[in-house]
């Protein structure tokens, strides 16, 4: 469902509630998992089955918010196959999208899935020129407004300074809005310095931020809270996978107990618990949280991009831990 669409659905929403969830991914892919048996060198390898999913960290944040209920509208520049591709799954998926045309190909990440393995190949994304940056820059102006929420996530495309996450958060903040970031290196660097409501981190990312490995809960904390004194950041939010995470939220931090799931794949784990968060965030801290925790968890138990089931995460909530520290 195209902007054209959309924005109709988004006014009548408008009416309704008054604030919306925007994501935006500024380097979408196209991901495509290849099954196989096994890799041999020199070897025919027989593909079994092949399945696309639209990705990128904020389009996973929109499909999860779709999935649990709820209404969020995935700002997203696509191009050429890829994107049309993209742009078909995201209907599928009734997930709510504005699609900023651009002249070159969307990238793809091949996956090849074997019984026992996973190998990864990413490919370069396209280049954005100043124009279809700026139509990205306008799509923010002019629909973002006071009290509503954008995710920013993910890496920028190609040539983009890091400096990019630093003028988006502050465009956010101008027009009034909540603004959750999760990115890394110098990208997370840049957009902590314009005060962002929340980041939302894995350890590495959190290390790689402060400069310096981070090596139990104590030291996590303490790190979280220093994040948050020294940037003015609401809510900074440390997933540490299989063990669980840690939220250092309006000056008070809190553990997030690891949940015995069984794991499948923890592709978009970290997407589904800042989905989670940011869905019953306004309403309550705590339920924020504890939904974070459950889609997280319930993410791991789908494969490849699936992301968290509704029935999954609402049959967890119930054995979500929350121990304030």
């Amino acid at each position: 469902m195209d902007f054209e669409n959309a924005a109709k659905i988004f006014t009548r929403r408008r009416i309704g509630s008054g604030v919306m969830i925007f994501t935006l991914t500024l380097n979408p892919s196209l991901d495509r998992y290849l099954y196989v048996d096994e890799l041999k060198e020199d070897d025919t390898i027989r593909v079994k089955k092949v399945e696309d999913y639209a990705a990128g960290k904020g389009i996973d944040v929109s499909r999860v918010i779709k999935e649990l209920g709820g209404t969020s509208i995935a700002i997203c520049p696509l191009g050429g196959e890829n994107g049309e591709k993209i742009s078909f799954l995201l209907d599928d998926e009734l997930v709510l999208y504005s699609a900023i045309r651009v002249k070159y190909e969307t990238r793809m990440n091949v996956i090849i899935q074997a019984t026992e393995s996973q190998y990864r190949l990413s490919l370069p994304g396209p280049a954005l020129s100043d124009k279809e940056f700026t139509m990205v820059i306008s799509m923010l102006d002019a629909t973002l407004r006071s009290g509503d929420t954008l995710v920013a996530s993910g890496s920028l495309p190609q040539g983009f300074p890091s400096e990019t996450y630093f003028n988006i958060v502050n465009l956010a903040k101008d027009k009034g809005a909540e603004v959750y970031v999760d990115t890394d290196g110098e990208n997370l660097k840049a957009a902590v310095k314009a005060h962002p409501t929340g980041i939302k981190p894995n350890i590495y990312e959190l290390s790689r931020l402060l400069g310096k490995k981070l090596k139990d809960d104590k030291e996590i904390v303490q790190a979280a809270k220093n994040v948050s004194e020294e940037y003015d950041i609401k809510d900074v939010l440390v997933t540490l996978g299989k063990r669980g995470a840690v939220a250092f939220c309006e000056g008070k931090a809190y553990r997030l107990l690891p949940m015995n799931v069984e794991v499948v794949s923890a592709v978009g784990a970290g997407d589904s618990f800042l989905a989670g968060f940011v869905y019953k965030r306004a309403y309550s801290l705590i339920e924020a949280l504890k939904l974070a925790s459950a889609s997280s968890n319930a993410a791991v138990m789908t494969p490849g991009t699936t992301l968290c089931l509704k029935e999954d995460v609402e049959r967890l909530l119930s054995k979500v831990e929350i121990v304030e520290i």
